[in-house]
C-alpha cells in the first residue's frame, strides 16, 4: 500500500481482535504488561492500546446515544459495554490487540520476514506523525519506540498477507483466477447523467421528459452506430458535451449569448488543452462500479430490506447492461443515464489496473477477512501470562484521556 493508504492504517495498525485464556501473574515490576509464549509485551504498548479502546469506547456511547454530547470520561468509566464495565471491557479489548501483536511478531519470525530499509523508513516517518497528532501517549509516558514497533507491525502485516494469500500462495489464488475475481466483483463504466427536472429542480412535465428521454435514446443510437468498444467510448463523450451545452441553452439569454460568444473566442486555447487531455487519456470519465460484498445481516436488521435505487442500478450493471452496448437507464425520479459496460479485462495491464499495488489490493479486498480469521486462531493457540501489577498501574481511569493536540 502506499504510504497515504498507511497513514490512514497505521492508527489501526494490527486491530485484530483475539481471544484466548490468561494464566497466571508474572513478575513483580510493571516494565512489562504480559508474556505472549515467552513473547514480553511492554507496559507502553498495553496503555497505547488502551487509549485506543477507550477511544471505541466512545465511540460506541456516542453510536448508542447519538443525541447526547459526546460521553466524558466519568461517563465512560460508568458505562457498561457489551455487559461488561467499562474497565474490563476496555483491558479486554487492549489485551486482545497486545496478543495480536505478539502473533503478528511470531508469524512474521517463522516466515523469516525481514522489512526492506524503505519500508522501515515509511513506517518512521508513519509513527512519528501519529505520535505528534495526539499528545495522550507521551502524557501517559508512551514511548516514541514504542509507535515505531507498532507502525512496523502493519507492514509486517502486508508481508505475512502476502505470504499466505498472494498469488499462487499457500491460501492464495493464480492470476487469472484474480483477473475473474475482478470482472466479476467491478464492472467497467461510462454514462451520461441526464437530469429529469428543470433549472429550479422542479419535476420536468410530461412533455419536457418525453423530449429528454428522446433525446437520450437519440445519444445511445448515436453512440451504438460507432464500430468498436472504444469508439462508442469516444463518442459518448461527445455526446455528454452537446448534453452539458444543450442544457446551457436552455438557460441563455441574449445578453448572455453575447457574453458566451466573447468567452468562446478568448477560450479558444482551453479547448485545445481539454481535446489534448481527451487524446492522451482514451480512459478520462471511466468509472468503476463495485459490486457490495454480500454480509449477513446484523441483529435487529431486517434480512429481506427493500433494493433501493443505487442496489437497482447495481443489479442492472451486474446482470442486465449488455456488454458494449450503449443503453438508457432510469436511475431514479431525478436522473436517467445513458450507459455503456466496458470490457474490464481490456484495462487488466501492467501501467493501468494491472500493477503491483492494484493486485495487491484486490487481494485484501478478496482475502483481508480470511487472514485476519487466520492470524485470531493462531493467536487463540498462545500461552498468555498477565502482569497484574502492571494491569493495577495502568488501570484505562487512572491514565490521562483528555484529549489535547499537540502544537
Amino acid at each position: 500500500m502506499k504510504i497515504v493508504k498507511k497513514l490512514t492504517a497505521a492508527a489501526a495498525a494490527v486491530c485484530l481482535a483475539a481471544t484466548t485464556g490468561c494464566s497466571a501473574a508474572i513478575g513483580q515490576g510493571t516494565q512489562n504488561a504480559l508474556s505472549v509464549d515467552g513473547y514480553d509485551i511492554g507496559s507502553g504498548m498495553l496503555v497505547y492500546y488502551t487509549i485506543q479502546a477507550y477511544d471505541n469506547a466512545v465511540n460506541l456511547l456516542s453510536d448508542q446515544n447519538s443525541d447526547e454530547p459526546e460521553p466524558t470520561v466519568k461517563d465512560v468509566k460508568n458505562s457498561k459495554l457489551d455487559e461488561k464495565d467499562a474497565v474490563d471491557w476496555i483491558q479486554d479489548k487492549a489485551t486482545d490487540e497486545c496478543i495480536t501483536y505478539a502473533a503478528v511478531q511470531k508469524k512474521f519470525a517463522e516466515i523469516g520476514g525481514e522489512l526492506s530499509p524503505e519500508k522501515k523508513a515509511e513506517s518512521k516517518q508513519i509513527a512519528e506523525y501519529y505520535y505528534n497528532l495526539d499528545s495522550r501517549a507521551e502524557r501517559n509516558g508512551v514511548s516514541l519506540e514504542t509507535f515505531y514497533k507498532i507502525a512496523e507491525a502493519s507492514y509486517e502485516q502486508d508481508e505475512i498477507f502476502l505470504h499466505y494469500y498472494g498469488i499462487d500462495s499457500e491460501k492464495g489464488c493464480s492470476e487469472e483466477e484474480l483477473k475473474d475475481y475482478f470482472d466479476d466483483n467491478f464492472a467497467r463504466c461510462k454514462y451520461i447523467i441526464i437530469s429529469k427536472t428543470n433549472s429550479l429542480g422542479e419535476p420536468m412535465s410530461e412533455d419536457e421528459l418525453r423530449d429528454i428521454r428522446r433525446k437520450a435514446e437519440d445519444y445511445a443510437k448515436k453512440i451504438n452506430k460507432k464500430s468498436g468498444e472504444m469508439n462508442r467510448m469516444w463518442e459518448l463523450d461527445e455526446c455528454d458535451q452537446d448534453y452539458k451545452d444543450y442544457i446551457k441553452s436552455l438557460n441563455t439569454t441574449e445578453a448572455t449569448e453575447e457574453e458566451e460568444v466573447q468567452t468562446t473566442t478568448t477560450a479558444a486555447p482551453e479547448e485545445t488543452t481539454e481535446a489534448v487531455t481527451t487524446t492522451t487519456n482514451p480512459y478520462a470519465n471511466e468509472r468503476l462500479v463495485q459490486k457490495p460484498v454480500e454480509t449477513t445481516p446484523a441483529d435487529g436488521e431486517e434480512k429481506d430490506k427493500e433494493p433501493d435505487d443505487y442496489d437497482k442500478f447495481i443489479d442492472y450493471v451486474f446482470n442486465k447492461l449488455e456488454p458494449g452496448k450503449a443503453e438508457v437507464y432510469d436511475y431514479d425520479k431525478e436522473n436517467l443515464y445513458v450507459i455503456i459496460r466496458g470490457d474490464l479485462r481490456e484495462r487488466m495491464t501492467e501501467d493501468d489496473y494491472w500493477t503491483e499495488d492494484y493486485k495487491t489490493n484486490l487481494l485484501q479486498l478478496r482475502y483481508y477477512s480470511d487472514y485476519t480469521d487466520y492470524i485470531k486462531d493462531f493467536a487463540s493457540t498462545l500461552t498468555v501470562k498477565k502482569n497484574d501489577s502492571a494491569y493495577r498501574r495502568y488501570d484505562p481511569f487512572k491514565l490521562d484521556l483528555e484529549k489535547e493536540t499537540n502544537s
